[in-house]
């Protein structure tokens, strides 16, 4: 296994050439202050605010079965008047920022490049503004994806037109037994090195073998991973890791973790996730956990599921994208250690 402590210079030649690391975004509009301005639920910028006015937006994927054209839809986080914090509801219609795909296949056809991906936000490029990594856990390109920048106003840039695109190799991601994830979800900096690029976290394995959770530390680039298989036990305490559906975020107590088992409803919290390496080639996490709920959803189909703090209380909340088109969010509150959460579903909204 790779050393994580190899330096900087000595990676740079790992990366292909063909690769493209310089993001140029045009300078962003001056944008005048809310009344009230709404309280980061971390130090810095917000995770999932794609345009910088402070509250999270949504992401989601389109597709044949989504309800959505193909694409990279994004929808802004509505803002309460008084309060000035994100009251969960979007601002509808979305808008397809993926309409020139990926980078990769150079069709510029969005069918071809998103259709199947998860979407996932973060700051793959190092800078302020969220970015985007279009990840196939199938398909012809299983396991591989695309780092596409984000403009910093909502949008993606042209990936076909100047930098702004970086692909993820799938070796780096691979499991010991030459899997890799059945789905990611941007880890933060959960393991304490902050490299300026987010890690990744993902469930990977096979019906041989088995499922776990596995954490990829960055390293020091974009697309450069380690895999670290996780000892981690599922919410209910099996190792069913393939009937879980994670959704993450960033909070002031550090990286939360929502997981959610479709088919018997239940849906935790992991808050405040930290990540060890035991120096072997595994790590492990440690969190709070917090049962939110039993029987949300059981059995209900969900496009995507979105965890972010959109009403700046400082817990991750929930936006559950349909395959009708539709969204619904769920602001989750009065965290107990004995009981669940308070869920306060939102009217849903269509997205088209």
């Amino acid at each position: 296994m790779n050393n994580p402590s190899v330096p900087r210079r000595l990676l740079a030649w790992a990366v292909p050439a063909t690769l493209a690391f310089a993001v140029v975004a045009p300078a962003l509009p001056a944008q005048a202050a809310p009344a009230n301005t709404p309280t980061p639920a971390v130090a810095g910028p917000v995770d999932k605010d794609l345009n910088g006015d402070g509250v999270p937006d949504l992401v989601t994927v389109g597709g044949t079965t989504t309800g959505l054209a193909s694409g990279v839809w994004a929808a802004r986080g509505r803002v309460d008047a008084t309060t000035g914090v994100g009251t969960g509801r979007v601002k509808v219609p979305a808008v397809n920022i993926g309409v020139h795909g990926n980078g990769v296949s150079g069709n510029e056809i969005p069918a071809a490049d998103f259709d199947g991906a998860q979407v996932i936000t973060g700051r793959f490029f190092g800078t302020a503004n969220q970015d985007f990594l279009a990840y196939y856990p199938g398909g012809v390109n299983a396991g591989g994806g695309s780092f596409i920048a984000g403009v910093g106003d909502g949008t993606m840039v042209n990936p076909y037109r100047g930098s702004g695109q970086v692909t993820l190799i799938r070796d780096y991601l691979l499991d010991e037994y030459g899997n890799s994830p059945i789905q990611l979800v941007n880890g933060f900096t959960a393991d304490g090195v902050d490299t300026g690029i987010p890690d990744l976290l993902g469930i990977v394995g096979d019906a041989s073998n088995g499922y776990r959770l596995a954490y990829y530390p960055n390293v020091w680039a974009p697309s450069l991973y380690l895999p670290l298989p996780q000892g981690n036990a599922t919410p209910t305490g099996g190792s069913d890791w393939q009937n879980w559906t994670l959704a993450s975020t960033e909070l002031a107590s550090g990286a939360a973790l929502v997981l959610r088992n479709a088919t018997t409803g239940d849906l935790y919290l992991w808050q405040g996730v930290t990540m060890t390496d035991n120096g072997d080639g595994t790590g492990a996490l440690a969190y709070t956990q917090y049962r939110l709920a039993s029987g949300w959803n059981t059995g209900v189909a969900i496009s995507s599921l979105t965890a972010a703090d959109q009403n700046a209380d400082g817990v991750a909340d929930l936006w559950a994208v349909f395959p009708d088109g539709s969204v619904r969010a769920y602001l989750i509150s009065n965290l107990s250690a004995g009981k669940p959460a308070k869920i306060r579903a939102i009217q849903a909204q269509q997205l088209r």
